[in-house]
């Protein structure tokens, strides 16, 4: 995290290389090419997007629905060093009865390492710190283990694997879900002195595990029904 110093008025949450703010429909999609990334197949291998076609007027509905729903916090990540629009990160079925949320990401531009991670920690941070939530869980594609190994540096922790979710390119893929706590989030927090991403974030992502936990999680389940 770092003090706030906007050059943008419009910036909510800030850390050390991104910049987290609403998105704006008329730069990021009318002037933009916010709805591409959902055209395009490489960014849209490991989602459910990619099926139908979007143009901008599609993409600026969507968001402009998004925006409005009470039950959603949608933030636009920017470069800091050149206010570029490179992805989205969003708090989806904020539930303020049992103070949990769902996180769903996507980045159009990928160029720019830890920016997807420090995205995260700082919507984490904010879940917890204002909206008072208690839980937050997401899924992913199986085969999207290293960011998974991403998340885990931030208090994430592996929380469930669904065989068989989808079909993608003719083939059935599974998913795995993950999870975090506040009382994770805010212990692993103090550990590193106050900052979840600690003063040293290239040193953190330095740290991350190179073992595919997601498919020792699949083994465990194919030898339990097999057994």
């Amino acid at each position: 995290m770092t003090d706030h110093n906007p050059q943008d008025d419009d910036i909510f949450l800030e850390g050390r290389i991104v910049a987290l703010r609403q998105p704006d429909i008329e730069q990021d999609i009318i002037n933009g090419h916010w709805h591409s990334w959902f055209n395009d197949p490489v960014t849209t291998q490991y989602l459910v997007h990619g099926t139908f076609p979007v143009n901008k007027a599609q993409q600026a509905e969507i968001i402009a629905r998004e925006i409005a729903d009470p039950t959603s916090l949608l933030l636009a990540v920017l470069d800091k060093k050149t206010s570029r629009h490179i992805g989205v990160v969003c708090l989806k079925f904020i539930n303020n009865i049992t103070r949990s949320a769902e996180l769903s990401i996507v980045f159009g531009d990928r160029s720019l390492k830890g920016a997807a991670l420090e995205s995260v920690a700082l919507l984490t941070k904010h879940a917890f710190d204002r909206l008072n939530l208690q839980r937050i869980s997401g899924a992913q594609h199986a085969d999207l283990w290293q960011w998974m190994n991403s998340l885990e540096l931030i208090g994430y922790q592996l929380d469930g694997y669904h065989q068989h979710y989808g079909i993608r390119d003719g083939e059935k893929y599974d998913v795995a879900s993950y999870a975090i706590t506040s009382e994770r989030f805010y212990d692993l927090q103090e550990q590193r002195g106050g900052n979840i991403c600690t003063a040293d974030f290239e040193g953190l992502l330095k740290q991350k595990g190179t073992e595919n936990n997601t498919e020792i999680t699949r083994l465990f389940f194919d030898n339990l029904y097999d057994s």
